[in-house]
């Protein structure tokens, strides 16, 4: 049986707490910003990011349909400074297939080290570097040792990997 990612799950696997403030980088339609802002209740903040307008009016309407109100949607490019969010505020945060789509993984990266506080957790969340009947380009995939190579240079310690599904890779790091 094909598996397809459970944002629920990646999320249960964060050990977020209610009232914590999570970052979802690269939001895309919101399925992970969604599962986080349910998982932080209503005194928990998720910021959810992407570059794409019509990603965050996805995100937005998402947010409404499952009743959440913790949901701050941000226009910003990951390829760039991102100011919007203050330095050391996160408990956590999200890439979920992301890295493969910036242009400066190493913006991102300083991005993400950034705004998430000292002991605050990041879930990475990737295609597998094989090919699979879905996803992007294999030539764009990163691979799970180029992946933990990338956050360990950015100042990141990897805690353990997560239960994902046949195409994708889950990690959690800790800054």
């Amino acid at each position: 049986m094909v598996r397809f990612i459970d944002p629920a799950t990646i999320i249960a696997q964060m050990g977020l707490q209610n009232g914590q403030t999570v970052a979802d980088l690269g939001c895309g339609s919101g399925f992970y910003a969604v599962a986080a802002g349910q998982r932080v209740g209503s005194t928990g903040t998720v910021y959810a990011v992407d570059v794409q307008e019509a990603k965050l009016v996805a995100t937005q309407s998402a947010a409404r349909q499952s009743g959440l109100k913790n949901i701050s949607v941000l226009h910003a490019d990951l390829d760039k400074p991102l100011l919007d969010i203050a330095e050391n505020s996160c408990d956590a945060l999200i890439l979920a297939s992301i890295i493969h789509e910036v242009e400066s993984r190493d913006m991102l990266l300083k991005n993400a080290y950034r705004i998430l506080k000292t002991g605050g957790r990041l879930a990475v969340v990737e295609w597998k570097k094989e090919a699979t009947p879905l996803g992007p380009d294999i030539a764009r995939r990163v691979g799970r040792e180029e992946l933990d190579q990338l956050l360990v240079k950015a100042g990141f310690r990897k805690e353990q990997d997560l239960e994902a599904d046949n195409y994708h890779y889950a990690e959690l790091f800790v800054k």
